[in-house]
């Protein structure tokens, strides 16, 4: 398998951002008890990014191990997005809802840029399982998440200097 030192990278990167998230709930208000619904989104949004990342990285590692063909390892991991994206949307999309609920002022734009980008990813992800069975498409999928981790994890920093600030 060619990615191999890629996935391991990825997995580092991930693990890293989530655990910068610690010291951004640490050093922040939220770290007092101070949580809105704005910070838990956000906070989630970067553990769920992070953490399907690890995911990601990993199971080419486990399927390669386990002698599975190259070709089935993507495709596998293909299928493994195309599911979580499915769980993932909904999710969101509920999550975005309540925090508007609470601040009306709250902008998701970011999620909303993004969903596209997400839907191309879910049908990039079916043509690999259906025609290519290629490492790139799923490698792809795997940058976008760390991607949107460290998009959230900028956004959580940027709030905290923000509310320090005024």
């Amino acid at each position: 398998m060619q990615f191999e030192q890629f996935f391991s990278s990825a997995i580092e990167v991930a693990i890293a951002t989530a655990g910068f998230s610690g010291i951004v709930v640490i050093l922040g208000q939220r770290g007092q008890g101070m949580w809105n619904q704005a910070d838990l989104a956000r906070v989630s949004l970067l553990l769920q990014a992070s953490f399907i990342a690890i995911f990601l990285s990993f199971l080419p590692l486990v399927l390669d191990g386990a002698g599975v063909s190259t070709s089935m390892i993507w495709r596998v991991g293909s299928g493994c997005f195309i599911v979580y994206a499915c769980i993932a949307i909904p999710l969101r999309r509920r999550a975005i809802l309540r925090v508007r609920s609470e601040d009306p002022t709250y902008s998701a734009r970011l999620l909303f840029v993004l969903l596209p980008v997400v839907l191309f990813l879910v049908g990039l992800q079916l043509y690999n399982i259906l025609a290519l069975g290629s490492g790139w498409p799923f490698v792809l999928t795997v940058v976008f998440e760390i991607g949107v981790a460290l998009l959230a994890f900028v956004r959580l920093l940027r709030m905290l200097w923000e509310r320090s600030a005024g």
